[in-house]
């Protein structure tokens, strides 16, 4: 609370600057789509929105001789995003915090709260050219690169939590080629490979990749990185893609995510990605495949402590379709499976995931109502009574602009 409190106080102060000049020249004005604008003709151009994502959630996890149920209230996400330019329309940047609990946990168990997401300078070369060095995403998998207020479901699936890349410090580069009426776009990155948590300087790098092809053109509204087909296509949309990423002596468990391997040890991965998504009409259909391989044991273990930590090595899936039911209301189904290699069995469960979800727009995914059931299990196949399975529902409103 302390370190979000110093963050609004910093931003405050921040702010102030910019005041007089919109009034002696600027001008500040609230856009549906931009949120709140703040501009000095072609030399300063600021874009603020925020959004939060309140929550309840109920849950039923069965036991061997005892089941729980559990009633939580949370601020799943509380998040403040700057982006513009500075100097020149080429020069740009983007900011994002995220203040809420689980926005500012690192996941590596060692690393202090930080509410920093994205910190990007930004340089447009040409007009589809853009380079970047700072903190971001990574290019690897759809289910991640969709922002996490443009989900058509309050979580993203298992098998993302399982393998995804998230963000890392370094450069990177995107590319949009148009060939005719159909469109290909690159993405490239080379990063420190520790995630948000890389403070420090190790032997190896993060190299990612992505190419994306879209066979029927652009989507309306970047639509391939919306899930859900709010804008209703009139024509099929259809963007297939493949990513990799190989991370020399990634020192955390989950590559540039979860703890960190003890003893200062590292271990190389590899990590593939394919999805595809396709909307026409209301009716939308997105899938991910993604694969994390490890270059030799993917178990490392301290010689001195003897403390062990596997790599989560294995395979995930998901699949999710969703219709539009009238102007503003939607229904949603997704299954999502993981399914660890037998080397890190002991260290790593199958787990899969099936949820329902109800959705009712107020203003596109900005103002939103959602509502959702939930089914997990493990390796002993579903069902509600099962030792380790769990079923429950959310109810989340979010609002931003």
């Amino acid at each position: 609370m302390q370190t979000g409190t110093a963050t609004l106080l910093a931003l405050s102060l921040w702010w102030v600057p910019f005041t007089a000049p919109a009034q002696e020249g600027g001008r500040v004005h609230l856009d549906p789509d931009d949120g709140l604008v703040v501009e000095q003709d072609s030399t300063f151009r600021l874009e603020f929105h925020f959004r939060m994502q309140d929550r309840v959630t109920y849950r039923h996890t069965a036991g061997a001789g005892k089941s729980t149920d559990d009633v939580g209230f949370m601020v799943r996400r509380f998040r403040l995003k700057f982006d513009g330019f500075v100097l020149s329309p080429r020069l740009g940047y983007k900011l994002q915090l995220g203040l809420s609990e689980r926005d500012m946990t690192i996941g590596d168990e060692a690393s202090m709260p930080s509410p920093l997401l994205d910190a990007l300078v930004l340089y447009r070369l040409a007009d589809n050219t853009q380079v970047g060095f700072g903190q971001g995403k990574l290019p690897g998998g759809r289910q991640a690169l969709v922002s996490s207020g443009e989900m058509e479901l309050p979580e993203r699936p298992v098998a993302n939590s399982a393998f995804t890349m998230d963000r890392d410090i370094g450069f990177f580069a995107w590319q949009q080629l148009p060939m005719g009426a159909q469109r290909l776009h690159v993405m490239a990155a080379i990063t420190q490979g520790e995630g948000r948590a890389a403070g420090h300087p190790n032997a190896g790098l993060c190299y990612t990749g992505r190419v994306e092809w879209l066979p029927f053109g652009a989507f309306s509204a970047d639509g391939e990185y919306v899930e859900g087909d709010l804008v209703r296509e009139p024509a099929p949309k259809l963007a297939l893609a493949v990513a990799y990423s190989g991370n020399d002596r990634a020192q955390r468990a989950r590559a540039p995510l979860g703890p960190r391997l003890p003893g200062g040890l590292g271990r190389t991965t590899g990590t593939f990605f394919a999805d595809a998504i396709v909307k026409l009409k209301g009716w939308s259909w997105q899938s991910e495949f993604n694969r994390r391989l490890v270059d030799g044991d993917p178990w490392a273990t301290d010689t001195i402590t003897q403390e062990s930590i596997a790599v989560n090595e294995g395979w995930g899936l998901s699949s999710q379709v969703s219709c539009m039911l009238g102007e503003c209301s939607q229904v949603v189904l997704r299954w999502s499976t993981v399914r660890p290699d037998d080397a890190v069995h002991l260290a790593y469960t199958g787990r899969d995931e099936t949820m329902f979800g109800f959705n009712h727009y107020l203003h596109m995914h900005r103002i939103k109502l959602q509502a959702a059931l939930f089914h997990e299990w493990g390796p002993e196949g579903p069902g509600p009574d099962l030792p380790g399975n769990a079923f429950g529902a959310m109810f989340q409103v979010e609002l931003g602009i």
